[in-house]
């Protein structure tokens, strides 16, 4: 079943690891007020396919960071005029 969704973030937005150190970790994006959980296959066999995906999460991330900070100069100075 395909689930597709999108969220603006709130002010207060935070995201991290849950579960150190438990059975039941996850990536947890604390969206301000949603949430989303991004948990590991239960079969440890699945976890390569995974950790390559949080991998392209992370370095998208990075890559959007990356951009806004690169155009919120040229978005503030077009707010000036």
């Amino acid at each position: 079943m395909a689930f597709n969704a999108m969220w603006k973030p709130g002010s207060q937005a935070v995201a991290g690891m849950q579960g150190h150190g438990s059975a039941n970790p996850a990536l947890v994006i604390y969206l301000d007020p949603d949430s989303l959980a991004i948990l590991p296959p239960s079969d440890p066999a699945g976890w390569p396919e995974f950790i390559r995906l949080l991998r392209q999460i992370r370095d998208s991330a990075d890559e959007l960071a990356v951009f806004l900070d690169k155009h919120k100069a040229v978005r503030n100075d077009d707010t000036r005029r």
